[in-house]
């Protein structure tokens, strides 16, 4: 399957996924590092499952990659920790992560987590990175802006590779 293809799963069940770790493992998980892990499982899929992780829009911000449904989910919480999981939208609800997908999202989560949110936000606007090149191009506000393709994202994830120890 081409990494450009396939539908991929709803961007609240991935955060969900990450809100069940950090509960797990303590770890404090706002609406920014939730939107970054998300995001960097998005590439990561891409690049090492051959497919898209999320089938929800990821637009270039002027603060990052934002998926916004996940950003209108838990907009609520500001700066602090997300207490509740997403609720899904209708036709969502038992949505299941195959071992493949969840094995990748442990990875991510290893790699990740210890992280600020501000970290992670800075690893997501390197320049030359996938949003870095969007937001180049054309005017972007806080709340919106243009699509981030897959095609830049899985480049971006292709360099990310060689960073990897």
């Amino acid at each position: 399957m081409s990494p450009l293809g396939g539908t991929g799963w709803s961007a609240k069940t991935i955060a969900n996924y990450f809100l069940e770790l950090a509960a797990r493992d303590h770890v404090f998980l706002d609406p920014l590092k939730l939107q970054k892990l998300v995001y960097l499982a998005h590439g990561w899929s891409l690049l090492f499952l051959h497919r898209p992780l999320i089938r929800d829009r990821i637009e270039a911000w002027r603060y990052g990659p934002v998926v916004p449904d996940l950003y209108d989910e838990f907009k609520k919480f500001g700066g602090s920790a997300i207490t509740e999981p997403a609720t899904p939208a209708k036709g969502e609800s038992g949505e299941s992560i195959d071992a493949r997908t969840k094995s990748l999202l442990d990875s991510v989560w290893q790699r990740y987590r210890n992280l600020s949110p501000i970290q992670l936000s800075m690893l997501t606007h390197e320049p030359g990175m996938a949003w870095d090149l969007v937001q180049r191009e054309g005017e972007i506000s806080p709340w919106g802006g243009p699509r981030i393709p897959n095609e830049l994202i899985v480049d971006e994830f292709m360099r990310r590779q060689q960073e990897l120890p």
